[in-house]
């Protein structure tokens, strides 16, 4: 959601604007880190696990805008964190973003009812794309 001034906020609660909720769910701690860093600068409020399993606990008690999950992780894979956030709460838009992308993955990933999927190396800049053009 937007205000008026076309800021990166989310609902209202008493008058005032919260920012837009993230979870990051990557194993390998410098993505983590870097995505972290570049949408909390963008004014996303941010959490960042390090596991699937992780990541679907967090859903359980916070509310996300969006999720962004890599594809292979331990634990839970990124296909799980999508089919079971999503069982909870079909809101947030889930992002799969993956290093090990062949071609029918993208197409599995919207199948499955992902919002967008994204492979490295340009991780960062695409998923600020993507998350602007969201706020349109």
């Amino acid at each position: 959601m937007n205000d008026e001034s076309g800021s990166k906020t989310g609902p209202q609660r008493n008058g005032f604007h919260l920012p837009r909720r993230i979870l990051i769910a990557d194993d390998e701690f410098l993505i983590r880190w870097s995505l972290s860093e570049a949408l909390s600068q963008e004014g996303f409020d941010v959490l960042a696990v390090e596991d699937g399993e992780k990541a679907i606990e967090a859903s359980k008690s916070n509310e996300f805008d969006f999720i962004i999950t890599d594809l292979i992780m331990p634990e839970a894979d990124g296909w799980q964190v999508l089919e079971r956030t999503r069982e909870m709460f079909p809101q947030p838009r889930v992002i799969i973003m993956t290093a090990h992308g062949q071609g029918e993955t993208e197409k599995t990933a919207k199948e499955k009812g992902a919002w967008a999927y994204v492979e490295k190396p340009n991780l960062i800049e695409s998923i600020k794309n993507l998350l602007k053009g969201s706020s349109k």
